[in-house]
């Protein structure tokens, strides 16, 4: 199976997810005499979230997805620009945003429509006006160059297909001296054949990982320094099915039980931070690059600006590294400045544009007449 059709599996999974209200990260059983809210909120305390700050996030943001609690940990700072990588219905995001206040941003990123439509919802119902939700890939970031103070990632990087190339993307888009924060799934060995090509164990969090050695080793690859396991513990067997039908297939191939407990003890959540080297950065370079304010209501609902901003990132993305831009809001002073009422795209502080049809159009040729292709 390819990238594609993999990544199109997945986003169908996680859309039921969203739908429902299910995890899939979750064991099944969990889910038995209890409450959909308290299950969640069980799984979430069981891998490290308070009670505080389950409380703290919108209702339908938590959707126990996560392996770990990567905000704990990450020492965010008032001011901090936090990009979430696979960031669901915003339940890390929405902590992080308490923490970097109003002078801070965190921007979270997820390749399903259906999670960025929930995480903008949530956000418009609780009034967080400095998150952001964009609909991207992370292996191909909608995100900016050297913008991002810090990135934290729950579960998520397990799924992607190219590890390499996610790690290339998360240390581009980090200042120098950024720091990444994740929780993940990894092995310790090889799984068996049959739980490698169970997508329903791909899309649970599992079939999916990597060795941990070879974790490590893409984010090294990538340029990263320092990095470190932070926490290592073992995943239950269940937590490889996101129905009880694949446990019925395990059944069915009469697995013995010692088998299973070795399996079960393959799988492994870490928690593991890095750190972007130095690298002097090119102060020419970066300003030759294309200035691009993307100006929407920034704290408005999932509706026809959201829209506008998904068709927007669409166009910019393969141009993505002759590029340095912003969302502002059309509330903003500078907007007002500019005349302009509704979503607009400004290049270079003068250029406008009011469709992604026309951007994109006339983007190649704004790239080439400032010499950046």
């Amino acid at each position: 199976m390819n990238e594609e059709e993999i990544k199109k599996i997945v986003r169908t999974g996680y859309a039921k997810v969203v739908q429902s209200g299910n995890s899939c990260c979750a064991p099944v059983s969990s889910c038995c005499g209890s409450s959909e809210s308290d299950v969640m909120k069980d799984i979430s305390k069981n891998i490290g979230y308070t009670e505080e700050e389950l409380n703290s996030v919108p209702e339908g943001a938590n959707l126990g997805l996560g392996c770990g609690n990567p905000v704990a940990l990450a020492s965010i700072k008032e001011g901090d620009t936090v990009l979430d990588l696979g960031s669901g219905a915003g339940f890390d995001a929405f902590l992080a945003a308490q923490k970097v206040g109003k002078t801070g941003k965190v921007i979270g990123v997820d390749m399903t429509p259906e999670m960025i439509a929930a995480a903008r919802k949530n956000a418009d119902e609780s009034n967080f006006n400095n998150v952001e939700f964009r609909l991207g890939e992370i292996e191909k970031l909608p995100v900016s160059d050297n913008i991002v103070d810090l990135i934290i990632s729950n579960c998520v990087i397990n799924l992607v297909p190219s590890k390499e190339r996610a790690f290339q993307e998360a240390f581009r888009v980090l200042k120098p001296n950024g720091r990444l924060m994740i929780s993940d799934i990894v092995l310790l060995k090889e799984l068996p054949e049959f739980i490698i090509n169970s997508m329903e164990a791909y899309i649970g969090c599992v079939s999916g990982a990597i060795l941990r050695d070879d974790y490590l080793k893409a984010m090294k690859k990538a340029g990263f320094d320092a990095i470190r396991i932070l926490d290592q513990n073992s995943f239950p067997i269940d937590v490889l099915t996101i129905n009880p039908r694949f446990m019925e297939t395990i059944k069915d191939m009469n697995i013995p039980i010692e088998e299973l407990k070795d399996l079960a003890n393959s799988v492994v959540s870490v928690k593991v931070e890095a750190i972007k080297k130095v690298v002097k950065l090119s102060e020419s370079n970066e300003n030759d690059k294309l200035l691009v304010d993307i100006y929407v209501p920034l704290n408005a609902c999932a509706c026809e600006w959201s829209q506008f901003m998904d068709r927007i990132f669409a166009v910019i993305t393969p141009y993505i590294k002759y590029i340095k831009y912003d969302t502002k809001s059309l509330n903003s002073e500078e907007a007002r400045d500019l005349n302009l009422r509704g979503n607009c795209v400004v290049i270079d502080g003068e250029k406008k544009y009011t469709t992604s049809v026309a951007f994109k159009r006339d983007l190649p040729k704004l790239l080439k007449e400032k010499g950046l292709v």
